[in-house]
This record gives C-alpha cells, sequence and structure tokens, in this order.
C-alpha cells in the first residue's frame, strides 16, 4: 500500500504523476489558512483545518473516483464506489480527537465546499448526521494535532453563541480560500498570476496625497467653503492616529466627507495595520458616485465596486478575480452585499 501515491487534484489529459500530491496540497493549503488566519490570532486553528480538510481523499475510493472521471486503468480501479464525500472524513476525523477544538473545527471541513452545516435537523446534512456515519480507512500518514487550549479572544457571557460562530466562520473564510487559491495555483496558473499583481495600502496612501494636492493647487483655497473642507479633513486625520474602534463623521452635504474619509480610511489603516479598507453604503446610487471619485483619486485598479447592479468587464480579469474573495485594498459595497458575506452559510461572497 505505501507505494501508491494519493492525488488531490487531477488534470485532464496528464498522467496521474503530473496530478497534485494529496500531501503537498494539505501542507499548502494549512500554511495559507494559517497567514491569512494570523489578523485575529487563529493562524493555529486554520492550520489545523487546513491540514485535515481534504483527508477524504485519502481513501482508495477517492482515489479510484479520480481516475474513473480521468479514464484511468490502475491497481485503484476496483475500489471505485461513486462520489465519496472527501469533507465529511475529515470532520468527523477532528471530531472523534476532540469534543470541543475539534467539533469547532469540523463545520468548517465539512462545509468547506457545500457551506457551514445545522448541528442537528432532519436533513442528512446536518453535521451531527455526517459525523455518525460510518467512513472508509485513510491510507495517508497524519500526526494527531495539537488542538489550541483557548480560543484567542475573550467571550462576554451573554455573547457567547455569536462570539463562536462568528470566530468559526472567519475561520471557514480562511480555508476557503486558501483551499481554492492552491488549487487554482495547480491548475491554472495564468488565473493565479492575475492574483499576484495587487496594490498595497501604502502606494495608495502615497498615490492619494498626490493627487489631493493637485486639487489643491487647482481649487480657491481661500474660500469659505474650502476652508471648511480643510477643517473637515484635518479632523478625520487627527482622529486616524488614535487606536481602532468605532468613530463618526457627520458633514453636511458639499463639505468633502468623501475624500475626508477616505483620508482617514488610508492613515487609519496603516497605523493599525489593516490590509483592506470596506465601504458598507445601503444605496448604490451614492456607492457609484463613491466608488468614482475613489478611482479617479487612485486608479480603478484599486478599487473593487462589488453590488448588484455592477458588472465587471470580461476583458478586466483582476477585477473580475477580485470578486470572487474581495482580493482588492479598497471595497466598495452594499449593506446587503456586506452582511451576505458575513452570514450566509455559503462560501463564497454573494451566493
Amino acid at each position: 500500500m505505501s507505494d501508491r501515491r494519493f492525488y488531490a487534484h487531477s488534470i485532464e489529459g496528464d498522467p496521474p504523476e503530473k496530478w497534485q500530491p494529496l500531501e503537498e496540497h494539505l501542507s499548502n493549503v494549512a500554511e495559507l489558512a494559517a497567514k491569512f488566519a494570523e489578523s485575529f490570532g487563529g493562524e493555529k486553528w486554520a492550520r489545523i483545518a487546513g491540514s485535515w480538510h481534504d483527508l477524504g481523499k485519502g481513501t482508495l475510493a477517492w482515489q479510484a473516483y479520480l481516475r474513473k472521471v480521468n479514464k484511468i486503468a490502475d491497481e485503484f480501479s476496483n475500489d471505485y464506489d461513486g462520489h465519496p464525500n472527501h469533507a465529511a472524513l475529515g470532520a468527523n476525523h477532528l471530531y472523534e480527537l476532540s469534543r470541543e477544538a475539534g467539533k469547532l473545527l469540523a463545520y468548517c471541513v465539512s462545509g468547506h465546499h457545500a457551506g457551514l452545516p445545522n448541528w442537528d435537523g432532519s436533513s442528512r446534512a446536518a453535521l451531527k448526521s455526517r459525523l455518525e456515519l460510518d467512513y472508509p480507512d485513510v491510507h495517508i500518514a497524519m500526526d494527531a494535532p495539537v488542538f489550541p487550549a483557548d480560543l484567542p479572544f475573550t467571550i462576554e457571557p451573554n455573547r457567547f453563541g455569536f462570539s463562536v460562530q462568528f470566530f468559526v466562520r472567519m475561520l471557514l473564510s480562511c480555508l476557503v480560500d486558501a483551499d481554492y487559491l492552491d488549487t487554482e495555483q495547480f491548475l491554472d496558473e495564468y488565473r493565479a498570476h492575475w492574483r499576484a499583481e495587487s496594490l498595497q495600502l501604502n502606494q495608495l496612501h502615497q498615490t492619494f496625497w498626490t493627487s489631493f494636492d493637485r486639487l489643491r493647487d487647482r481649487a480657491n483655497s481661500l474660500s469659505v467653503v474650502n476652508q471648511q473642507r480643510e477643517s473637515v479633513l484635518a479632523d478625520c486625520l487627527q482622529a486616524a492616529k488614535q487606536e481602532a474602534g468605532l468613530f463618526s463623521l457627520t458633514v453636511p452635504t458639499g463639505g468633502g466627507k468623501t475624500l475626508a474619509s477616505l483620508a482617514f480610511a488610508l492613515e487609519h489603516a496603516l497605523k493599525t495595520g489593516k490590509q483592506r479598507i470596506i465601504y458598507v453604503i445601503p444605496f448604490t446610487s451614492i456607492i457609484e458616485q463613491n466608488a468614482a471619485v475613489f478611482g479617479k483619486m487612485l486608479g480603478k485598479e484599486a478599487v473593487l465596486e462589488h453590488h448588484c447592479n455592477f458588472i465587471a468587464d470580461d476583458a478586466d480579469w483582476k477585477m473580475r478575480l477580485a470578486t470572487e474573495n474581495w482580493d482588492a485594498p479598497i471595497i466598495v459595497t452594499t449593506n446587503v452585499q456586506f452582511f451576505n458575506s458575513f452570514y450566509a452559510n455559503k462560501t463564497a461572497i454573494g451566493e
């Protein structure tokens, strides 16, 4: 059995030895998911989820399925038994190892393709039902994970349920994105190349002030309106020096709040080590106006406008790819789109 190679993904037309080895995929996803989760202290959790998410592909039945769809007959052929549920098997093993940490990770592993399941219910898709099934043996070596002793945050007693489910959703997001990106890197290097070329907030900070200084040079800075706009901007820049938290900005129409808020966001993001700026606005008409202003100041490639009325140009590969996981420095979206991305049980934004 030890001379058999197990693979995560196949390439149509290529022999198995050119497919991606399962161990390589598990390792890549574990490290990438951990990197994504560093920002909220969940890297240990995400690394375990990544290491175990495709454990079910280490079975004879799944390897036989992989050969079947590629019309390859070899020593695995006799083990074919349809399309096995590889995600549920990894979840089952984690739950057997730990009824606490393992259970939280089981939600993520079980749902990394189909979405987060409910724990119980009449549906066979409920996580409890999946964990009670019998699964085939796994034929790849896996060291038992060292589960974190604590969650990476303090839970207020009256917010226990909300805090835990939100943490699980964040872990799922890290796992799904890492899984998708590593798979894409192996199967479609062309798409992966487009993703790699993204702007950073420190670059946009410089671009913003270059554009803003040009506006100042053209404007009548002595006018009363512009004096008030400068005052609003100064207040925003001062507030940006504070620690991360909740801020409010109330300015009459024409007071320069669009650019002042962007200046605040860029300054504050750099100070607090944030990676993205997300504008959440209730009305698409205002979104379109703001996105146009931001694009003029920073360049269209820096701003992802994502809502029901916006359709990216087929030729704009970067923009189309960015909508899949909001991989852009500035995102402008609707309240509905934003909250769906957090609270839906799906694995992709906007599903």
